[in-house]
């Protein structure tokens, strides 16, 4: 018995050091694998002022023999060998194979182009070649540098925090120096520090943490306003929502009410309330942030002078005039505030509900299906899109039950106002919108006090 079992053992080890049979593929594909190419890029317009940056993608394709099945009449199968088309990965190719060449001929190094030499009007085209293959001629617009003569606005910030007592579950705390980093990523984002954007614009507007409170005394912590909540006032809250998942109603109503509290001066303060009305965490989800359009308009411009916005005239916004607290703030879950992270490619950002206060749309069919000439948002310089199709930051202009085999614009998404986006700026026409708004709209003008950084 001991001699068959050391003769299975010494089987199972020769048979565990046997050489194995190793099949090795090549996927490598060589020029000559090459039938199509097509060539896409960021935009089909490009400032000349040599900050902003378009980038272009070959899509290489090659054709290969493939048998397909399927059943006749009878239902039998029969089979047949047909060419299909696929797109080649780049790490299959020869690595520099592929070029981007302007029209003169002039090579694309790494595929980025910038310039600050071209005309406003120029229409530049490029292409991309392998061997003896071609792609499509690409075109792309230069055009008018926009006119950023305007001054510089520094809006002051409150953030309320509405907390509510330990009993009614967990709560939060969120630190200066937290609420600064917020605001410098948002500051980076409307004045065009951080993006390479073929159309970025300038709004020339910062955002800073308040000083001084109504009364003019120095907060102990810059923007900070903590609001201690009893049972009854979460009670209300609850009592007076829409549905026990979502408490953003509640909290609307309950800010209202109490505005002596809740709402600091809106000719002097941009007020923020930070509220636990969900853990839902979906950017676009219901109960992540509630924003609103402007709803004024001074007197000295005309109703219809800002596109897209159903206004009426005021020549000034009070505390008194409040209906909702989204007509001088924003609302939103603390959640998204301190995770914006766990949103994964959707990231968040404060400057797409700040976006949306100072007058901006989604460009998602989704999020604004109200078309105006083919356009959704107002703003020439951006593109739509459909974002069930467009979990990326590479897009194209498929909109619902279109053809999925049509012909579409191509483009990079940078936009804070896009979904699945870079989220680093805003476009030149976008930045014009939220000047007009600034500019007309009263509910809009805290940036004209000093009070928050002065006291006085």
């Amino acid at each position: 018995m001991k001699k068959i079992l050391q003769y299975i053992l010494i089987s199972i080890l020769f048979c565990a050091c046997a050489k194995e049979e190793t099949a090795i593929l090549d996927f490598e594909a060589s020029v000559d694998d090459i039938s199509r190419i097509e060539l896409r890029a960021d935009h089909k317009t490009l400032l000349p002022n040599g900050e902003a940056k378009m980038e272009f993608y070959p899509f290489v394709y090659g054709k290969k023999n493939v048998m397909k099945y399927e059943r006749n009449e009878e239902g039998e199968y029969i089979s047949e060998m047909v060419e299909e088309e696929y797109l080649i990965p780049d790490d299959q190719l020869p690595k520099g194979c592929v070029k981007v060449y302007d029209q003169a001929g002039n090579e694309i190094k790494e595929n980025v182009y910038s310039t600050i030499t071209e005309n406003p009007g120029t229409v530049l085209n490029f292409y991309a070649k392998a061997g003896a293959i071609e792609s499509n001629r690409l075109a792309i617009t230069v055009r008018n540098l926009p006119d950023e003569s305007y001054d510089e606005i520094v809006v002051p910030v409150v953030f309320h925090m509405l907390l509510p007592p330990a009993s009614a579950g967990p709560t939060y705390d969120i630190s200066q120096e937290y609420m600064e980093k917020v605001l410098e990523e948002v500051n980076n984002i409307f004045n065009k520090r951080i993006t390479t954007d073929p159309n970025g614009g300038n709004v020339k507007l910062t955002f800073k943490l308040a000083v001084y409170n109504p009364s003019g005394m120095k907060l102990q912590e810059a923007g900070k306003n903590v609001i201690n909540l009893s049972a009854s006032n979460i009670k209300y809250i609850e009592d007076e929502s829409s549905s026990s998942s979502n408490l953003s109603t509640g909290y609307n109503k309950f800010i209202v009410r109490y505005k002596s509290t809740c709402i600091w001066n809106p000719q002097r303060y941009l007020n923020i309330w930070l509220t636990r009305f969900s853990t839902n965490t979906s950017e676009y989800g219901t109960y992540s942030y509630k924003m609103a359009a402007p709803t004024d308009i001074y007197s000295d411009y005309e109703a219809t002078s800002i596109p897209g916005l159903s206004l009426t005239t005021k020549d000034e916004f009070t505390a008194s005039d409040v209906v909702s607290c989204l007509d001088i703030g924003v609302l939103i879950n603390y959640m998204t505030f301190l995770n914006p992270s766990v949103q994964g490619t959707n990231t968040f950002t404060l400057a797409t509900v700040l976006g949306g206060y100072y007058g901006l749309m989604f460009t998602d069919q989704n999020q604004n299906d109200d078309w105006v000439d083919g356009d959704n948002d107002f703003c020439e310089d951006t593109y739509y899109f459909y974002s069930d199709y467009s979990s990326s930051v590479y897009k194209n202009t498929r909109l619902y039950r279109e053809d999925a085999e049509g012909i579409y614009d191509w483009f990079t998404s940078f936009n804070v106002m896009d979904s699945y986006s870079r989220k680093n700026c805003v476009s030149v026409d976008q930045a014009l919108r939220m000047r007009m708004v600034l500019e007309r709209c009263p509910s809009r003008w805290a940036y004209k006090s000093e009070w928050a950084f002065t006291g006085k």
